[in-house]
């Protein structure tokens, strides 16, 4: 008998089967052959067993084919194999938990991979790029906690912060700076950390993943097929790709934690007795700080604990159905939230962290769930009904909105506004909703995971409706989200935790269906352990797999790729902070305009300061459909030092787009050129370009009356050559001024002469007027 398929691999893969081995040996013990009637086990343990060939048939009767390799298996003693050459090598491994951790680093390390594969994207030419424009902000904060550290723990440096940090993500921004701090205290350093903590964000949030599919469903298959799910699911790669050091990734390990603790909670508290056991109360530690951490990690986690009450409001009516007593049942989940809202306020009152109204949202949760479970303990001794106790609570929860409008008007106003800032769609993508046909967001950002999960995810609400507590965790989160994010994609990583844990359920329950692997276990009958599958068997999963997943995987790549920053960005900003350099400029004087997405990323290359995007945004747009140069110059000057032109606008011949864009500033037909913007960069594709703001030099001269004088020289730069002109009449004395915005020897013609003049680089940045020889 191979050992891949022997007793001693069958009660790893399933101890719940220990019974029926020792029933059958005790029988073949003392019968040379005996019946199916003559054993005490179900059918369909008789035929699992039958199907291993460890019990085989012999006509009507069966025996054990090995006993001795039996019994050596029940008493956790390895034996040779009966059969066999040399070369039959086991490729079990010695320890269970062993072989789980195994198989778990593997399906984790998948997950980094699909992460990390921007590596090169990231470390360029000695800095570390992050992707995106936001990462900047939070970079550019991390730092100035560091300048104004004296060490690890130095927590008063974090008193630089800002009211508008303190109120947005100042845990975030906390733990970023300790960390860069332990590993080096340098910029170098916040950027390393910077870079890296998405990725162990991903890490971490797949570890809860696999801890929570196998709290539900006991089936180790489930887990790792949930991590491989969550490491393929575009949305949340992307949000936690290497580099892109967003403020989401940081919301994902609390949500799943907040999730594992409360799943603790529910499933372990059943009677008095479970709460004199130790797991109760970890869900309640876990719970605790799962809340705290989620709250005072973003202005809008808030948001991401509502289904802790969801949760427990549905416990208490199940709770009811299964004459449980209320109090005593949720007891550990009124010590979670209660203790949470208490550190949450204590951290507001001491650091400012958070508004009034972001703070108190924990001990809101907290009275909330007083509230429900008195309820349902008056409900329980008046011995009413389930659904009595839902139209009770419903009424109670009217009535605190009502008393909440009108007697906290303030404090309602602002919940109002919040709210609506918050989902107010503004024109950028993550505020578009996950089914908007504009975006295909549920296919592009999920693949097919989300199509696969959907199934599971009602299946699982027809499991929490019969009373599994388990399911209903992990489904109100799903279906919570699955709102969510169906109204804003900005949601898309917090729905990707349990989307991942449905669609990897769905996926073992598809691969049972076709008789690829063993098909899922009724619920609570058995624990079921993953094992290395035989290479046809893997080879029939990793087909499946890539059948399902193959567009995920796609767009993984896809969504990671698009929010790195390209090579001619990268560029041109290297190309701006050489020429500010060069002239030892300070900010504001090489501030850069450019579009928004990309602002904060130009400046923090070339001036360090990227804490906003504001004024690109309320400007940029308007500069390029300008129309007079001259104008704008003297509007940007005092404030911008550098502008960034790019392809793919769509412009008039006559706005600053058209005439910098594809002409340079140059004369080009009827459109006159423009005198106070110096090419000073140009990407090799041409795509981007950057101009510096100068004062012009000036070239001034004498001819005939009413003569026109054009001005032409030509323009080198790295990766492009272009002539430039500029052309005036002269005046009624005969004399012509003309304003240039690049240095180079300058051909002059008027009045069928022709002279040359040279306008060096200091003549253009300091306005300097030179004439012709």
């Amino acid at each position: 008998m191979s050992d891949e398929s022997g007793p001693a691999t069958l009660l790893e893969e399933r101890p719940k089967l220990e019974n029926a081995l020792e029933a059958v040996l005790a029988v073949d013990e003392h019968e040379d052959g005996w019946t199916f009637d003559d054993v005490d086990i179900d059918s369909g343990a008789f035929g699992e067993l039958v199907s291993r060939g460890i019990v085989v048939s012999d006509g009507d009767e069966y025996h054990v084919a090995d006993p001795m390799a039996v019994r050596a298996a029940l008493d956790g003693d390895a034996v040779e194999p009966e059969t066999g050459t040399g070369s039959d090598i086991s490729m079990s491994l010695p320890d269970v938990e062993l072989r789980a951790v195994g198989l778990l680093t593997a399906a984790i390390a998948a997950v980094v991979l699909a992460r990390a594969f921007v590596l090169g994207s990231v470390y360029r030419g000695g800095n570390v790029v992050l992707s995106g424009n936001d990462p900047y902000y939070y970079r550019y904060w991390v730092e100035q906690i560091a300048a104004e550290s004296g060490g690890v723990v130095d927590f008063s440096s974090l008193e630089v912060l800002p009211s508008a940090v303190q109120q947005g993500e100042p845990l975030m921004i906390a733990t970023l700076w300790w960390l860069s701090e332990l590993f080096g205290e340098t910029v170098d350093s916040i950027g390393h950390v910077l870079a890296w903590y998405p990725v162990v964000s991903a890490v971490v949030s797949a570890v809860l993943v696999y801890v929570l599919a196998v709290r539900v469903t006991d089936d180790q298959r489930v887990g790792l097929a949930s991590v491989l799910f969550l490491a393929i699911i575009p949305g949340h790669a992307l949000r936690t790709s290497l580099g892109f050091a967003d403020h989401h990734a940081f919301d994902y390990p609390w949500l799943g934690l907040t999730a594992l603790g409360l799943l603790l909670v529910v499933t372990m508290t059943r009677d008095r007795e479970s709460l004199r056991t130790t797991p109760p109360w970890v869900g309640s530690a876990l719970l605790s700080v799962g809340i705290t951490g989620q709250v005072l990690s973003w202005d809008a986690g808030p948001l991401l604990i509502v289904p802790v009450g969801i949760v427990i409001f549905a416990k208490t009516l199940l709770n009811i159905d299964a004459g449980r007593a209320p109090a005593l049942t949720n007891a550990p989940l009124l010590v979670g939230t209660g203790l949470a809202a208490g550190l949450v306020w204590t951290v507001h009152t001491a650091w400012g962290w958070h508004t009034a109204l972001v703070a108190s949202t924990p001990g809101l949760l907290f009275v909330g769930v007083v509230s429900v479970v008195a309820t349902a303990e008056v409900v329980t001794r008046l011995d009413r009904t389930a659904r009595e106790l839902a139209i009770l609570d419903g009424a109670v929860a009217v009535l605190a909105l009502v008393v909440v409008r009108l007697g906290f008007t303030e404090f309602w106003t602002d919940a109002t506004q919040r709210a609506d800032a918050l989902f107010r769609s503004e024109g950028i993508v993550e505020t578009f909703g996950l089914f908007d046909p504009r975006t295909l967001g549920f296919l592009l950002l999920f693949g097919f995971a989300f199509v696969l999960a959907v199934p599971a995810m009602g299946w699982g609400v027809r499991e929490a409706w019969q009373g599994r507590t388990d399911w209903l965790v992990v489904s109100v989160y799903a279906w919570y989200f699955t709102l969510l994010a169906g109204i804003q994609t900005r949601f898309v990583g917090e729905l990707a935790t349990f989307t991942a844990l449905f669609a990897g359920y769905a996926f073992v329950w598809l691969a049972g269906k076709i008789e690829v692997s063993r098909p899922l276990s009724p619920a609570s009958q058995e624990s079921i352990r993953a094992v290395v599958p035989d290479r046809k068997t893997l080879g029939l999963l990793c087909l499946l797999f890539l059948l399902v997943g193959s567009f995920g995987i796609i767009q993984t790549g896809v969504k990671a790729s698009q929010v790195t920053v390209d090579e001619g960005r990268y560029q041109t900003a290297m190309a701006i902070n050489e020429s500010a350099a060069a002239q030892n400029q300070q900010y504001l004087d090489n501030y850069v305009l450019s579009r928004w997405g990309n602002n904060r990323m130009y400046n923090y290359f070339v001036n360090r300061e990227a804490q906003s995007y504001a004024y690109a945004r309320n400007n940029y747009e308007r500069f390029i459909g300008g129309t007079d140069g001259e104008e704008w110059y003297d509007r940007l000057q005092s404030g911008v030092g550098y502008v960034v032109m790019i392809d793919g606008v769509p412009a008039e011949p006559d706005q600053i787009q058209t005439r910098l864009n594809q002409h340079y500033g140059s004369r080009s037909g009827e459109t006159a050129g423009l005198g106070h913007y110096r090419a000073i960069y140009a990407t090799e594709d041409d795509s981007k370009k950057a101009f510096e703001l100068v004062p012009g030099g000036t070239i001034e001269g004498t001819t005939s009356p009413g003569t026109t004088v054009t001005a032409t020289t030509t323009v080198t730069l790295s990766n492009a050559e272009f002539e430039y002109s500029r052309q005036t009449q002269a005046s009624e004395n005969g004399t012509y001024r003309l304003l240039v915005a690049n240095e180079g020897d300058y051909t002059v013609e008027g009045d069928s002469t022709t002279t040359t003049v040279t306008v060096t680089e200091s003549d253009v940045r300091n306005g300097t007027t030179v004439s012709p020889s």
